[in-house]
């Protein structure tokens, strides 16, 4: 099975593709997770093509495109995937049709973490990580340092308000074509509205996989 995750920054994609992949059993696909491996691999094919992320630049779509095609022709994606920060536009999401079509696979579903901005202001202005193994904390928990790594936790320097209210409109203005696109495309698009700053990851996971048992009961259940 073939997800799309979408979702703001902060609204807790990678939790909840993690939570899902545990419980259907499918691998979370990370753009990030994949470059980095990429990047550590200098005898990798797509190797040359990614170094631009070491100078700070932005990757083209075309790399992009390229690292994900790489990703799931692997072994570790022949199951399905959860795919987490891709596609961001209309066209990612067509070449990512076109990848799934030649490897004989289709989007199964697209999970849409609806959470307002006030919800993401709350849960961004109170987020603490871990410098060593990023894992991200909130002030709620309580805790200073990081219970693996024994490190002070950071406040990132994109979490403050001024950057939160940009990030938002700019994902809202970005990603309105891209849930168009999936919403006439016929592929079940699932709407998972987050507005209660209390609601915990596993209570917005069971309302996923009730929606999701409803949608596609065939492949899902």
């Amino acid at each position: 099975m073939y997800i799309v995750l979408l979702g703001a920054p902060g609204s807790g994609k990678g939790t909840q593709a993690s939570l899902l992949g545990k419980k259907m059993n499918i691998e979370h696909l990370s753009t990030g997770d994949l470059f980095r491996a990429i990047l550590a691999d200098t005898e990798h094919l797509l190797y040359p093509d990614v170094q631009v992320i070491k100078e700070g630049k932005l990757v083209s779509d075309e790399v992009v495109n390229r690292v994900v095609e790489d990703g799931l022709r692997g072994e570790r994606f022949k199951k399905g995937a959860i795919l987490d920060g891709y596609p961001r536009t209309v066209a990612q999401a067509k070449a990512l049709d076109d990848i799934l079509h030649k490897l004989g696979k289709e989007i199964d579903v697209v999970i849409d973490l609806d959470v307002t901005k006030a919800v993401l202001m709350e849960r961004l202005l109170s987020r603490r990580v871990c410098p060593e193994c990023k894992r991200i904390f909130s002030v709620k928990d309580g805790i200073d340092f990081c219970p693996d790594c024994n490190v002070e936790l950071i406040i990132r320097d994109d979490d403050n308000e001024k950057v939160i209210e940009e990030r938002f409109k700019e994902y809202q203005e970005k990603t309105a074509p891209l849930k168009d696109y999936y919403m006439s495309s016929g592929v079940p698009y699932i709407k998972t509205k987050i507005d209660d700053v209390d609601i915990t990851p596993a209570e917005v996971n069971q309302l996923i996989l009730e929606k999701l048992d409803k949608t596609k009961p065939d492949k899902v259940g």
